[in-house]
């Protein structure tokens, strides 16, 4: 996690909530870096987060989740896992932070768990939207921006050191790429970001962050 010192002049005004969201080897946690640095660079309190993760109870799940040598684990299990990451951080972190005026950006919420669980898994995404209602104690995105990929180019960019999230097989990670083109184009408060050079890729996300302010 990473915070700049930085007062908006309007402390009682609540912080930006930014996702950065796509399927493994989108590029993610890159460019979540590159828009944190900018985004302090222009003087604005930034929080950088993950989900599952940034709390030690988050963390636990987090690593419960990915080890490939935990043996499997059901979608409804998993499912309520996310769940339980997602509503410790929401609650001891994003939710302070949002409140305190700093700007929240995180890779990954409740889009990822309506994809990798709701429609790869089988769970169902109005089971999983339920469940999360619950787990986000109101800490809803303004602006969720999807890192699109081409089918199957993500998991080439991962290697052959996988998770176990990431190890779900060619099939499992091609319904995710198409499940979230699904779920996030023509959605509200969803950017969809088409694949580019990571200063594209960068800018557009800038861009979109900079709109919220009008």
């Amino acid at each position: 996690m990473a915070a700049s010192a930085y007062h908006r002049g309007m402390p009682d005004q609540r912080g930006r909530f930014v996702v950065l969201e796509g399927a493994d080897g989108c590029g993610k946690s890159t460019q979540t870096r590159r828009l944190v640095a900018a985004l302090q660079a222009r003087g604005r309190t930034t929080l950088h987060v993950r989900d599952p993760g940034s709390t030690p109870l988050s963390e636990g799940v987090r690593r419960l989740l990915l080890d490939p040598e935990g043996g499997p684990v059901g979608v409804r299990a998993e499912t309520f896992l996310y769940m339980a990451a997602r509503a410790q951080l929401a609650e001891s972190v994003v939710g302070p932070a949002l409140a305190a005026g700093t700007d929240v950006i995180c890779e990954r919420w409740t889009l990822s768990t309506e994809v990798y669980q709701g429609l790869a898994g089988g769970l169902g995404v109005e089971h999983v939207r339920t469940m999360a209602r619950l787990a986000e104690a109101g800490a809803s995105p303004d602006l969720v921006v999807l890192l699109d990929v081409a089918v199957g180019q993500g998991l080439e960019r991962v290697g052959s050191e996988r998770d176990r999230m990431e190890q779900k097989g060619d099939a499992f990670h091609a319904d995710v790429v198409r499940g979230y083109r699904e779920l996030a184009s023509g959605r509200d408060g969803h950017l969809v970001v088409p694949p580019g050079t990571q200063d594209e890729v960068h800018t557009a996300v800038l861009t979109a962050i900079e709109a919220l302010d009008g």
